[in-house]
């Protein structure tokens, strides 16, 4: 034991040879051997460091063979086989798998880089260029060993995150264009068959063929692309393409039947156009398009209720693209193909080619391939891929922590359940799932009791609200109340004042007559006196023209009378008569008082001619009576 540990390298010898060993042809065992026997050294790794470079070199080949980069970036790592061997008999944690930085980087790197091919372009050169810098900078850990190596795997993967985000980008536009395609090409026989379907039921005018084969057919596969198949929209346009085809059809032979047959015409009729208005998705864009087609139609509907014939010919259908369905593969190796799978396939050419697999297209049995960066490079059937597979020539790539994997199998450990129970991260992980798990209750105790405050907090406000439209309702009942009495009362108001207006019309009436009477009354007494006058009978005249003069008039209230007495002729109302006082209080037509006489001063001016009484009974007192009695 003694001579075995004397003939152990020491750890700066062992690190000497690492730096300078030929990492391209050797495993660092190897590298460090064939240095030690061609300078005569007997020294040799110490047991536990040779079972490590070991363990070390062969998941390094694993690696190689399994995860394989192609050159000269799988060269560019070779270079790191140096540091790998440093890292793993220095560093206890580099013997657990996917622990060190190191693991990490590689499995970053490996897949970063597992579609990169030289024909990339400059895509793949600043690929490359990434790779070596990253190599350089870990390589620098052997002159100083305080390098970051974990900081170094985190702008690594930062990188290999955009990267990934890009191809991403291109890749699902790639799908999506399939996708697209797809559907319109299911969108144009789906359109078709149902078409050819309603035209195989119907005969129709040769013009009217030509509308449904054309911008109506074209119209289906816009319904059909933006509703789907199974969509009321599609169930809708259907309907309508046999109603239109249906309404052009001639009554049926039974003349009991006809009038029947009629009135589905008439109603058919009443409701296409607003259909085919609707449906015409592909002349949306031109009004003027959209008018022809309708006027069309309703050419061939006047003529149908006018119970004229129509020339009805058999359509031909829409000629179909002929759809090879591919029978379903039974090749298992197809059938466990995932989308994110990466291929080396041998096409027949000097050089293969990486792809990765993006999108499975089960119903067309398609398998489409893009390259590093998400841009397409390959389609294959799934027969034809089948077929490559059995003669050998599709390599399957393994992906995702591929360097881990391989020191973990290398060391015996199959599953990743076993790597755990030999790193001791079961026990952890159990943990993890149970505060997970714990977690998970919480949160869903947490969303229900949200949910539960959301539910009282949406039936508070519905409450709410329906207190406020209740409160509304009232209040607009209560503004509907007073517009009603508002109307009622000006309606009252305008009543009364046309009753007031026409009462004043007719008392403006009632004094011009009586103007006018007294006007001829007084003129036929002026004539009078003036004949008398000149007849010398002033005497006789005035007995002759006099009333009696004394004793009481006798005058009710509402008399008019016209004065002579002044310079100006009168007109005056009796207001109030003072049996007491004998007094008499006349007013003029406004109402205001204008003379006040006793009765022998009345007397005397009727005796001399000079008052003439007019109208001995009140007409408005009789007419307001009268309107009292309407309105009640």
């Amino acid at each position: 034991m003694a001579a075995e540990a004397d003939l152990a390298m020491d750890e700066r010898e062992l690190m000497g040879y690492l730096r300078s060993m030929d990492y391209d042809e050797f495993t660092p065992l190897q590298g460090i051997l064939a240095q030690a026997e061609a300078i005569g050294d007997p020294a040799l790794p110490s047991h536990e460091q040779t079972a490590i470079l070991n363990w070390l070199g062969a998941a390094l080949q694993e690696w190689e063979r399994v995860c394989s980069l192609e050159e000269p970036l799988a060269g560019e790592l070779r270079r790191l086989k140096p540091l790998l061997a440093a890292l793993a008999v220095t560093d206890e944690r580099f013997l657990t798998p996917g622990a060190h930085p190191m693991h990490q980087l590689l499995d970053t790197i490996q897949l970063h880089a597992i579609g990169w091919q030289p024909r990339l372009g400059r895509l793949g050169q600043a690929l490359e260029e990434e790779v070596s810098k990253v190599v350089e900078a870990a390589l620098a850990w052997l002159a100083s060993p305080t390098i970051d190596l974990a900081a170094i795997n985190a702008d690594m993967a930062a990188i290999a995150r955009r990267a990934q985000l890009r191809a991403s980008k291109m890749a699902q536009r790639l799908i999506d264009a399939e996708q697209g395609r797809s559907r319109v090409v299911a969108s144009k026989r789906e359109a078709a068959l149902m078409i050819n379907a309603a035209l195989e039921a119907y005969p129709a005018p040769a013009d009217v063929g030509e509308f449904i084969k054309g911008p109506w057919y074209e119209s289906a596969q816009l319904v059909l692309l933006k509703f789907g198949e199974d969509s009321g929209e599609w169930e809708s346009m259907s309907a309508t393409t046999s109603k239109l085809l249906d309404s052009l059809q001639p009554p049926p032979a039974e003349q009991e039947h006809e009038g029947a047959r009629r009135q589905h015409v008439f109603e058919l009729i009443a409701q296409l156009e607003t259909d085919l208005r609707h449906w015409l998705l592909s002349l949306q864009h031109d009004g003027h398009a959209v008018d022809k087609a309708l006027e069309l139609i309703e050419y061939h509907h006047s003529r149908v209720l006018r119970r004229q014939a129509l020339e009805l010919v058999k359509i031909s259908p829409i000629a179909l693209a002929d759809t090879v369905h591919a029978q379903p593969v039974s090749n298992e190796a197809v059938s466990i193909l995932e989308e994110g799978q990466w291929f080396i396939l041998d096409n027949g050419k000097s050089l293969s080619l990486r792809a990765k697999l993006v999108m499975r297209m089960d119903d067309e049995q398609q398998l489409l391939f893009t390259n590093q960066a998400g841009l397409k490079v390959l389609q294959k059937s799934f027969a034809e891929f089948a077929r490559l597979m059995a003669m050998g020539k599709v390599t399957p790539l393994d992906v995702g922590a591929g360097f881990s994997r391989c020191l973990a199998r290398c060391a015996g450990l199959e599953t990743e359940d076993e790597l755990d129970e030999y790193t001791g991260f079961a026990a952890e992980k159990a943990r993890i799932r149970e505060l997970e798990r714990q977690k998970a209750e919480l949160e869903r105790a947490r969303l229900e009791r949200e949910r539960a405050e959301l539910e009282r907090a949406e039936r508070e406000r519905q409450q709410r609200e329906q207190e406020r439209l209740e409160q509304l309702r009232l209040e607009q009942d209560a503004v509907e109340q007073l517009r009603r009495e508002y109307e009622e009362a000006a309606r009252l108001r305008r009543e009364k004042e046309e009753q007031e207006q026409l009462q004043l019309e007719r008392e403006q009436e009632e004094t011009r007559r009586l103007q006018q009477r007294w006007e001829e009354v007084s003129r036929r007494h002026v004539e009078r006196r003036r004949a008398h006058k000149q007849a010398g009978q002033a005497g006789q005249a005035r007995e002759q023209e006099g009333g009696p003069v004394g004793g009481d008039l006798n005058l009710p209230a509402g008399t008019w009378l016209g004065f002579r007495d002044g310079n100006v002729a009168s007109l005056a109302r009796l207001a109030v008569y003072d049996r007491a006082q004998n007094s008499y209080i006349f007013v003029d037509r406004h109402g205001t008082k204008v003379r006040q006489l006793r009765g022998q001063q009345l007397l005397l001016l009727v005796a001399r001619g000079l008052t003439d009484i007019l109208e001995t009974r009140s007409r408005f007192r009789e007419q307001v009576a009268l309107a009292q009695r309407q309105s009640k």
